[in-house]
């Protein structure tokens, strides 16, 4: 195994990184997604996640059954907003999509929902939005990349995100407003703050072996390895309130991806060395 492997270290440079990329690419995917049925599902749902919403999915009957005494005497509006949402707050208890499907991220359909019985924020406004139209609401589902809430004809709900809206409905069609891609960054911190550690070390250290060769000095590459978990646990130290983040939040996360990339690049430099060394 050993000698396989320096041979493949030794490959020519066309070949090895291309193989190197996809070996990377292959473990971070299994990592978020070990079940890739629910990584298809889960591009098939949010090609047009309204079209999950389910007014009339029998096992909300008894849900509205139970909501509609609540309502009564409230007029459609901000209050009205509020009783269902702390309805569906208190029917679906928030609990991580890793949690539930086991996989990073997965919009799930009413049932799934329902027989779950736990789910994210998406799934919760799902089950909202799905209410709410059974009561006459117009309801879609909206998303700013790091949270989803729901619109409807009398306000929003659901603890509307504080980012720009990214994808929303209007008109009969889903939307995605290109111009708040900016928010990439700050849900991507967000998601790397709240992931499960032990997944983010199994691709870190694939990552670190990838780039580690025989005629590396040990004491050196081991350092790289500290530098680079340390940049990690620094970037989920300061990246967890993407929406209200400090600026010593900020200056954290510039100072994680600038340890991150420093640490790569000494194990780059290093692997250039190694292999002329030959």
């Amino acid at each position: 195994m050993v000698r396989i492997w320096r041979r493949f270290q030794d490959a020519p440079w066309w070949w090895r990184a291309p193989a190197k990329g996809a070996i990377l690419a292959a473990t971070v995917f299994l990592v978020c997604f070990p079940y890739p049925n629910l990584f298809i599902r889960n591009v098939q749902h949010w090609r047009n996640p309204n079209a999950l919403i389910a007014p009339e999915a029998e096992g909300l009957q008894p849900w509205l059954d139970e909501l509609r005494p609540k309502l009564e005497g409230k007029p459609a509006g901000a209050e009205a907003l509020k009783v269902v949402e702390g309805f569906v707050y208190e029917k679906v208890p928030y609990a991580w999509d890793w949690d539930t499907w086991g996989v990073a991220d997965y919009l799930p359909t009413v049932p799934e929902t329902l027989q779950a019985g736990a789910e994210d924020c998406d799934g919760r406004a799902l089950i909202s939005a799905s209410l709410l139209r059974n009561l006459g609401y117009k309801a879609d589902l909206v998303t700013d990349g790091m949270h989803v809430w729901v619109k409807t004809d009398h306000g929003e709900t659901m603890s509307p995100g504080r980012l720009p809206k990214l994808i929303e409905a209007k008109d009969g069609q889903v939307k995605i407003r290109w111009s708040n891609l900016l928010n990439i960054p700050k849900s991507s911190a967000f998601a790397v703050s709240v992931f499960p550690l032990g997944r983010e070390l199994i691709i870190l250290l694939v990552f670190w072996s990838l780039a580690v060769r025989t005629g590396m000095r040990p004491i050196i590459t081991g350092a790289c390895l500290t530098m680079l978990v340390g940049g990690l646990l620094l970037l989920r130290a300061t990246g967890a309130d993407a929406w209200h983040p400090s600026g010593l939040d900020i200056a954290g996360q510039w100072t994680s991806l600038a340890i991150l990339l420093t640490g790569s690049v000494i194990l780059h430099i290093l692997h250039r060395r190694a292999r002329r060394s030959r």
